[in-house]
């Protein structure tokens, strides 16, 4: 029965978002579309530069790694990359930066094994981490990013290390968007998602990727041979870890999208962002305290954005 009203509070939603059962099903076969290349370059400008600008926000088209006819499908355009001079990496190694661009929808500090959204939507770790363990991230920092259909949707790792596990969880397609979410579905662990364990030099971390309404995919461009099961969850353990720097590419969305990095417990966490500030990958997000005239002491970035 919960599935039932699960799954109907998800065509719901769908339906609302969308005004109507036609608008609907005309998203969703998009979606399906998406990959099926534009023939010509002035068509694809036209059609990318009429969905971003009328549907939503402009694009900054100065930040893409090519020139917009270059993308020959939308999901190419959706899963862009970035000029690495348009988003700097912070330079203070002492830092947790910030895994992709969106809007800081939560931030704080996990208590008890616990996160609460402003929201009031409660959280166990355990329920987010789909029973992997959380008891060494409590006292640990939390924050939660949404990414808008105009973000850059891959998404980077906030520290040096190492990528330990990969862990995929099947589930729901309920909207991420922060004005759907309610106490009765708690979306980011009803939800499909992909979780990766990171060892760091400020001791672990986790990253939580959640699918949204309209996501078919989560890839992780370090492993192309990763594949999911869509009806059981699957873990894989990596038996050399995966090394990873700051700022580098490690998982892409495609369409509505949450992440979610929770930091390691007992790590003097102070934030380096705000609620509802629109951040991009790799400024700061959390750091350890450091004495006066350290190199980080000034919000721990040089990062100019």
């Amino acid at each position: 029965m919960k599935r039932l009203r699960t799954r109907i509070e998800q065509c719901r939603q769908a339906l609302r978002i969308h005004g109507g059962v036609l608008p609907m099903c005309a998203a969703a076969l998009a979606v399906r579309l998406s990959r099926i290349p534009i023939p010509s370059r002035r068509l694809r400008i036209k059609i990318y530069r009429t969905i971003y600008g009328k549907k939503y926000g402009p694009l900054e088209e100065t930040e893409a790694d090519r020139p917009l006819g270059d993308y020959r499908t939308f999901n190419a355009l959706f899963t862009r990359g970035l000029r690495p001079e348009a988003r700097p990496i912070a330079s203070c190694s002492e830092e947790f930066l910030s895994p992709c661009d969106g809007t800081i929808q939560d931030l704080g500090i996990v208590g008890h094994d616990k996160i609460v959204t402003a929201k009031g939507v409660e959280y166990t770790i355990d329920s987010l981490l789909a029973g992997a363990g959380g008891a060494e991230f409590d006292g640990g920092g939390f924050a939660i990013i949404f990414l808008s259909p105009t973000d850059c949707h891959r998404i980077f790792s906030p520290q040096d290390g190492c990528i330990e596990s990969v862990t995929h969880v099947p589930g729901y397609r309920l909207l991420v968007h922060p004005p759907f979410q309610r106490k009765e579905y708690p979306v980011y662990s009803l939800n499909e998602r992909v979780i990766l364990r990171l060892k760091t030099p400020l001791g672990p971390c986790a990253l939580v990727l959640v699918a949204g309404w309209g996501v078919g995919h989560i890839t992780l461009p370090f492993d192309r041979n990763y594949r999911v099961r869509s009806s059981r969850m699957t873990q894989t353990s990596y038996s050399t870890p995966i090394r990873v720097d700051r700022g580098s590419w490690i998982g892409t969305f495609e369409l509505g999208s949450t992440a979610i990095l929770i930091t390691q417990k007992g790590m003097s966490n102070s934030a380096r962002a705000n609620l509802n500030e629109k951040i991009k990958y790799g400024q700061p997000l959390f750091a350890r305290e450091l004495g006066p005239g350290s190199d980080c002491s000034d919000n721990g970035s040089e990062f100019s954005g």
